[in-house]
Order: structure tokens, then C-alpha cells, then sequence
């Protein structure tokens, strides 16, 4: 099965038609993500979506909350909450006390999650490093940038009424 084209950039497009392009490549990129994501971290028990978690965690200098989580992955807050509550069964993460709220505990790795995470980084560093040798010349920290700048515009922004 081959893929549809790719829509064929115009060297001076509009802003407009632009980040339409921006929007529809973004989206396409995401389901491969995921696929590649599934693929890469299968061996160690993770799907793509306990993977973000579990790097979100470790990537924070401060404790997180289950909606602290959520947020920054762009989820919702129930289905990051079922994810934890996986990932605490399984013995990766666990609750602590959260001196700021008494309901909203704080997140954080147990020894096996800092154990598979460093297994996770272990396998994404050479599979980032050949993807950033096959994008050659590509820009990618302009590009994460310009995205960055489109995801803080739709965290401010109001839900797009639907017709």
C-alpha cells in the first residue's frame, strides 16, 4: 500500500496555507510517532503512550500531579489517570503526599520506573540519532521551535467552534 502524495510545498506560500501544511503534516507525523514509538519500546513492556508518561516524569525537575501530567502531554486528565494507575500496579510509579493539595498526590518514579526509563532512553538516543542524520540538512531545531509557538497559540486559544 503506498501513502497519499505529499501536498507539494509552494516555495512562497501564504502564512494561511502554510501552517495548513504545518497542521496536516503534524498530523500524519503523529500516527507514525505513535506506530514507531510502539515499536521501538514493545520489547520492554511500553506502549507510546506509558512511554510519554514515564518520560514526562523523569523529565521534570519538579513533582508532578496526575493533571500536571496530563497537561503537559496535551491529554486529558482521565485517561492519564488510568495510565498511572497501570504504571502503579506494575510497580513503575507511585503516589506521594502533595504538601499543596491534599487530594492531588504527586507522581513519581520507583526504582523499576527509573530502571526502564533509562532502558527507554537506552533504545530512543540511537533511533533520534539516525533519525536526525536522515533529515540531512532540515532545520529540526527551527522546526521545533515553530511548533512549540503553534502549540502554546492552541493552549491559549479557545476551542474552534464546530459547524
Amino acid at each position: 500500500m503506498t501513502s497519499p502524495p505529499d501536498p507539494d510545498p509552494d516555495p512562497d506560500p501564504d502564512p494561511t496555507h502554510a501552517t495548513g501544511l504545518l497542521i496536516y503534516e503534524v498530523l500524519r507525523l503523529h500516527g507514525r510517532l505513535i506506530a514507531a514509538g510502539d515499536a521501538l519500546m514493545a520489547g520492554l513492556g511500553l506502549s507510546s503512550a506509558r512511554w510519554q508518561v514515564l518520560g514526562t516524569v523523569a523529565a521534570s525537575a519538579a513533582p508532578l500531579t496526575v493533571s500536571d501530567v496530563a497537561r503537559i502531554l496535551g491529554q486529558s486528565r482521565q485517561s492519564v489517570q488510568r495510565l498511572v494507575n497501570e504504571m502503579e500496579r506494575d510497580g513503575l510509579l507511585e503516589a506521594a503526599a502533595n504538601p499543596a493539595h491534599r487530594r492531588a498526590t504527586l507522581v513519581r518514579l520507583t526504582a523499576a520506573g527509573r530502571d526502564l526509563h533509562a532502558a527507554a532512553e537506552a533504545r530512543r538516543l540511537p533511533w533520534t540519532e539516525g533519525l536526525a542524520a536522515g533529515l540531512g540538512g532540515a532545520d529540526a531545531a527551527q522546526a521545533a521551535r515553530t511548533l512549540a509557538a503553534l502549540r502554546r497559540l492552541l493552549e491559549r486559544a479557545e476551542p474552534p467552534a464546530g459547524g
